[in-house]
């Protein structure tokens, strides 16, 4: 075998990496991701069981605040939840990515036209591995977005059944 061709060879071996070094940098935002909820999920967990202690549902903010908290909980949850299976499918996809790579190896190696085959179809199967984890972020997003818009509704609602002047906050 020529050097010509064992450089070709490991060029064509190591092309799935590129796509490997795209999933970590994904699989990294998602952690982050998925370690901002769960500490927001602990936090707002912590603070409705002290609402509750100091009997907050007894005045009309503390009772606001606790329904806000148990609406947002089952939403953070889901979310929680969606990364975890987000972040699951992406290493599937570094997985396929690998196999992939092991199976270009074995057949250049071998000559093997099975091989051959089995790697494009393995590397099909990572791209859409991956295209279905993407989806999911995206949905993560949107549902984020509904959260946030909600909880700006709520607050702005809030503001003006009890008269406040908004304006008011903006001077100080």
């Amino acid at each position: 075998m020529s050097a010509e061709t064992t450089a070709r060879i490991i060029q064509t071996i190591i092309a799935p990496t590129v796509l490997i070094t795209a999933c970590a940098i994904i699989l990294n935002g998602i952690i982050g991701q998925y370690n901002t909820i769960g500490s927001r999920l602990s936090s707002l967990a912590h603070e409705r069981l002290e609402l509750l202690q100091k009997n907050a549902f007894e005045d009309f903010l503390g009772r606001e605040r606790l329904q806000e908290i148990d609406i947002q909980l089952p939403t953070l949850g889901h979310r929680y939840r969606l990364l975890q299976y987000t972040a699951l499918i992406i290493h599937a996809s570094v997985m396929i990515f690998l196999l992939t790579m092991v199976a270009i190896a074995i057949s250049v190696s071998l000559s093997s036209q099975w091989f051959a085959s089995s790697a494009v179809i393995l590397f099909f199967s990572g791209i859409l591995v991956l295209i279905l984890g993407l989806l999911l972020i995206a949905i993560e997003i949107r549902i984020s977005h509904k959260a946030v818009c909600y909880e700006v509704k709520r607050i702005s609602a809030l503001c003006n059944s009890m008269n406040w002047d908004s304006s008011y906050s903006a001077k100080e």
